[in-house]
């Protein structure tokens, strides 16, 4: 019922569906049937300035099992996940795009139209301005705002886990309730940037999060997205829960009512 399978991840190798489907699959990655980018867009008005939205948009199955989620994935599950997340940002990047979104929507109110769990995966032509203006931040500054961020709240009442190459805290802006940041210790751009073993430390916190913030909200709906570039940024992973709505205020300032001090939040999910 899907479109052909563009990289089909089997434990003998990846694969492409062709006459016949590809079976026997662990994560799966298909067109989007429904693209917010083309690869063949239509033209673009010329009443205003505008950019062609070319690009491509993909599904990625991180499992066949209807009913799990990243949450509940065992240890070789959350590292294939992560190994395709990187596949596909190299292979989108290398066909030349500007910057690639990678995020996951879980549950209705987070903007997921399908209950089986998937991510999402838009390669653009434009880097979108909030990464935009964090990038030249951190080339104008003589130390990287993200290493500082790391090292400083390394030992804050902040801080909801750590392993040895990452750490997770609930960020001093946070703009939702129990939102937290994961971030590496090493000034990576993106997860091209990682080996192995960083993947590897990637899954076991990413893993515990999820556990934490579904214990602790019973399991609410939630998104998380990757911020990177292909260079001259420092990759960094933020989980949303979604436990409350923006409102008026937050939609005209730009200024977000949070009703959960960060370091209340870090200390129940810690617990958690």
């Amino acid at each position: 019922m899907t479109p052909p399978a563009t990289a089909a991840y089997r434990e003998d190798g990846i694969f492409a569906d062709g006459l016949e489907r590809v079976r026997g699959w662990k994560a799966r990655c298909i067109p989007n049937l429904f693209p917010a980018v083309s690869m063949d867009p239509g033209p673009i008005t010329g009443e205003w300035v505008a950019v062609s939205g070319r690009g491509g948009h993909e599904i990625i199955i991180e499992s066949p099992n209807h009913d799990k989620s990243p949450a509940g994935f065992d240890k070789f599950e959350m590292e294939l996940m992560l190994a395709v997340y990187r596949d596909r940002y190299r292979e989108h990047m290398g066909a030349g795009a500007a910057c690639v979104s990678l995020f996951k929507n879980w549950g209705e109110l987070a903007g997921a139209s399908l209950r089986h769990t998937h991510s999402q995966l838009i390669s653009l032509p434009i880097v979108p301005p909030l990464l935009m203006s964090e990038s030249r931040a951190i080339t104008e500054s003589p130390l990287c705002p993200y290493c500082h961020i790391v090292e400083r709240e390394g030992a804050s009442s902040r801080l909801v886990a750590s392993n040895r190459s990452w750490i997770q805290i609930a960020p001093f802006c946070s703009q939702v309730p129990y939102e937290t940041w994961i971030l590496p210790r090493v000034h990576a751009s993106s997860l091209i940037d990682l080996d192995r073993s960083h993947l590897a430390d990637l899954a076991e916190i990413l893993g515990r999060a999820l556990r934490g913030l579904g214990q602790l909200l019973d399991d609410p709906p939630y998104n998380y997205m990757f911020f990177q570039l292909p260079e001259g940024y420092h990759m960094n992973l933020r989980i949303h829960p979604v436990t409350t709505k923006m409102a008026g205020f937050e939609k005209n300032t730009g200024i977000f009512i949070n009703p959960v001090p960060p370091e209340q939040a870090a200390r129940e999910l810690a617990d958690a």
